[in-house]
């Protein structure tokens, strides 16, 4: 499971650090803001029902903060059609979820699903400087957890 996870960062490294024009933008986004360059977020659905939510957060330079103020993990069994909010996950509470006086930050949260259920993450992206800052909401893709 360790090796899954280090391998998933190193694509998403990749990814990130590519100048490809062929790279989507609903995976990496690029030029943001004044303040966030490109970020990206995906969940990986482990073995055993078990869900990691990464995140990848690149400033436009050296940021007193940068990374998530909160993750909203939502639900959906194949049976409904509304996704419902089963956990967040807020910067107070999960001190990983931001990185301090650096340009990049990266981190991620388990979660533990239910076999055969939809899962998607929202998140709020974050990068601030001097006082001042920028935010975006980013919505992952959806896995199923096995």
């Amino acid at each position: 499971m360790k090796f899954k996870k280090v391998s998933v960062f190193i694509l998403a490294i990749l990814i990130m650090l590519s100048s490809n024009s062929h790279v989507s933008a609903s995976v990496v986004t690029p030029n943001a803001s004044l303040y966030l360059s490109r970020y990206i977020a995906y969940i990986y659905p482990e073995s055993d029902e078990e869900l990691s939510i990464w995140f990848e957060v690149q400033g436009t330079e050296t940021m007193d903060e940068i990374g998530v103020l909160s993750i909203r993990l939502q639900e959906k069994s194949n049976t409904s059609s509304e996704w419902k909010t089963v956990k967040t996950y807020n910067h107070y509470d999960y001190s990983n979820l931001l990185g301090y006086d650096t340009n990049f930050y990266y981190s991620s949260v388990d979660y533990s699903g239910k076999e055969g259920y939809s899962y998607r993450a929202d998140l709020t992206i974050w990068a601030g400087k001097a006082g001042n800052g920028d935010s975006r909401s980013y919505l992952t893709d959806t896995v199923v957890a096995e």
